[in-house]
């Protein structure tokens, strides 16, 4: 049966600015006051149109052909990494929250208090290699290289712990298989780099493997809510045989008919497929699917939803002849030919070598003393021309699946100028969805955002123009409050009010050096940053106690290049009844208090990884073994080695390049441990 929910069109044609990089150096230096007012506009990716489903399988492959002949995406499948979000947690009042700052006895329940896995939302559990159960610890093996990219990839083991005593835990059992977990009751669910599998550890000496199931397509995200596991699948659509989208090696997959898509044109490199399943048992509950794009840049989730976002460029070489054609600069001539090429046909190659053309034609009947003045008048002009349209050329989809029990729906969807930085960006807070946003279309002076939706997802309200030619490094969302931090060069710390969604304000801001990648509320009106200065791990306590005016309380640079709380939230621990915090590093772990007074430094022969309280011991993961420490006299009290994983049990892989991608490349997964930095 063929459906329609007439929505704001969530995806939209995403162009490959690379496209554009020759030209840049001919032409895309602009006039400085040459741009006309009334210039052509380029086409931008807010236009209404609807979100509904193929009438066939020959629709389908027309509708995916047509999108990728203007795609240079490289299409396939691929192995598993974990898209789910990146970095923080916190336990407010409203919701949005996670047990380590609630201080109780975490997750584990039981009479001894054992620290939970740093989440978003409170009751929606996200996977992690280290997972907490009553007086149990499960961990999976990883491997590093440098930059701190850490492998879990299937191979390996996952070792069980018992706790039962804290100052001397015991390796109980295993499982001959690694990646990342999750834990409901006495199942605990692995998602590797080819497959899901539910495990029974109710007996910790002998789990026993109860269900499995093969993948074609990527994690993107993974979460476990009211006893439901949800997956967000994402898979490569090629037009081979693209039909059905088969998510799964062995199990049916979802008819093209049943595949949602916008009306209007996308790029329709990959299909998402959101699932959810008892873990139990691994039997599937529902599927949603939908086309979208490679430009995945968040998802989160609550109790109820799931939220994607995708990031939307309107094609380079449209916006450039668009730009062409309203130039003064250019003769008639020019504009004839531009006027003619309007009317074409063209891949987006096609068309920027004959704009390309169509300048150096120009410039060549121009004299020749003059011809360097008019191409960097062009190109100056181009930069103005950007500048002005930027929140038009490059905004984010968002699109809300709903679920009611075992269902899921797609409800609603809307969009936003720029693209936010990861699953913190986005917060929801009595029936708003709040999300921050970088708007830095190629060309054009970056700027950050903060909008506020309603439950339509209609723009209620934006604060706008936080630290220009920056990016957005950080953001955390605390009740009416949310915590913004950009970079270039320095550092500034933004407070924003949100308590009115129609009008949220920037009230203060701080300029410091370095940045701060992650964000952590701790008591007393006091925010924690962890970050980077000079290429080191820099602690910084913001005071906010009076928002418009945030100044630094305590700072501190540490001997140490890098942590893994710079690229997920799960390497930090917070105890609050000690309070204290871990910052695992390079060298072993640090203990500080909330003053930023060192209480210990566990040494690790191998980079710190993870940590765990249980009663009043600190538990500190590196991939050698376990450290237990003593809470109350700082001093380690046990030592519990690890077998190594066998250079013949594992395929040494080529280590990936430790750098961000570019404005245009697929935002990197962030529930994997990638390496820190900018996106640009």
């Amino acid at each position: 049966m063929r459906r329609s929910l007439q929505v704001v069109v969530l995806l939209a044609a995403i162009a490959t600015v690379a496209v554009g990089v020759g030209a840049f150096a001919l032409v895309t230096d602009s006039p400085d006051d040459t741009t006309d007012p009334s210039a052509t506009d380029p086409p931008t990716v807010g236009d209404d149109a609807s979100v509904e489903q193929f009438d066939s399988e020959a629709a389908f492959e027309a509708y995916v052909a047509a999108a990728q002949r203007d795609s240079r995406v490289s299409l396939g499948g691929g192995g598993v990494t974990f898209q789910g979000d990146v970095d923080v947690a916190v336990e407010t009042a409203d919701a949005a929250t996670n047990g380590q700052r609630a201080g109780g006895s975490g997750g584990g329940g039981g009479e001894t208090r054992i620290s939970d896995t740093n989440v978003q939302v409170r009751g929606v559990a996200e996977p992690d290699r280290l997972q907490t159960g009553q007086q149990t610890l499960y961990y999976a093996d990883g491997r590093y290289w440098g930059g701190g990219y850490v492998r879990e990839d299937g191979h390996g083991r996952t070792r069980i712990l018992d706790a039962s005593d804290p100052a001397a835990p015991e390796l109980v059992g295993g499982i001959d298989d690694s990646g990342q977990l999750l834990l409901v009751n006495d199942t605990l669910v692995v998602l590797s780099n080819d497959r899901v599998t539910g495990y029974d550890v109710a007996d910790r000496a002998s789990p026993e493997q109860v269900w499995s199931v093969g993948l074609n397509a990527r994690i993107q995200t993974a979460r476990m809510t009211e006893g439901r596991l949800v997956l967000v699948l994402q898979q490569g659509v090629t037009l081979d045989d693209p039909c059905p989208v088969e998510p799964f090696t062995d199990r049916p997959g979802t008819a093209c008919t049943d595949v949602y898509h916008p009306g209007a044109d996308a790029d329709a490199s990959v299909t998402y497929t959101v699932v959810s399943m008892d873990p139990h048992t691994g039997d599937e509950h529902d599927r949603v699917t939908f086309l979208g794009t490679r430009q995945h840049s968040a998802t989160y989730v609550t109790n109820d939803s799931v939220y994607l976002t995708y990031t939307q460029r309107t094609p380079y070489a449209e916006t450039y002849q668009a730009y062409l054609q309203g130039s003064e600069l250019l003769d008639e001539q020019a504009h004839d030919r531009l006027d003619e090429l309007a009317t074409y046909d063209l891949t987006a190659n096609a068309r920027m070598t004959e704009l390309r053309a169509v300048v150096q034609d120009w410039l060549a009947r121009q004299p020749a003393e003059e011809r360097d003045q008019l191409r960097s008048d062009l190109r100056s002009g181009y930069e103005e021309y950007v500048d002005e349209r930027k929140r038009d050329l490059l905004r984010s989809g968002i699109v809300r699946i709903d679920r009611d029990g075992d269902s899921l729906s797609v409800a609603e969807t809307g969009e936003v100028p720029g693209r936010p930085l990861n699953q913190w960006a986005l917060d929801e807070h009595e029936g708003t969805l709040r999300i921050a946003t970088t708007v830095d279309p190629m060309g054009a002076t970056s700027v950050n955002d903060v909008y506020t939706l309603d439950g339509s997802l209609e723009v209620q309200g934006s604060a706008r123009n936080m630290g220009e030619t920056e990016e957005i490094y950080s953001v955390r969302f605390e009740g009416d409050t949310a915590y913004v931090v950009t970079f270039r060069q320095i550092d500034p710390f933004y407070t924003l009010d949100l308590s009115d969604p129609a009008n949220p304000e920037i009230q203060g801001e701080l300029k410091l050096p370095g940045f701060s990648r992650y964000l952590h509320p701790l008591s007393g009106d006091r925010v924690l940053g962890i970050g980077e200065e000079d290429g080191r791990v820099k602690a910084t306590v913001f005071d906010v106690s009076d928002p418009q005016n945030p100044t630094v309380a305590e700072s501190r640079i540490l001997d140490a290049r890098w942590s893994a709380v710079a690229q997920t939230h799960h390497a930090f621990l917070y105890d609050q009844r000690h309070e204290v915090f871990f910052l695992p590093t390079d060298r072993g772990g640090y203990v500080f208090d909330t003053e930023l007074n060192q209480q210990a430094f566990v040494e690790t022969d191998e980079p710190a990884t993870r940590a765990a309280y249980v009663g009043d011991y600190l538990y500190v993961f590196s991939n050698d073994g376990l450290t237990v420490v003593d809470e109350e006299t700082w001093e380690p009290v046990s030592e519990l080695p690890f077998d190594r994983v066998t250079a013949e049990a594992v395929e040494e892989p080529v280590a990936p390049e430790p750098r961000p991608a570019g404005p245009d490349e697929p935002v990197r997964p962030v529930d994997a441990e990638w390496p820190a930095g900018p996106h640009r």
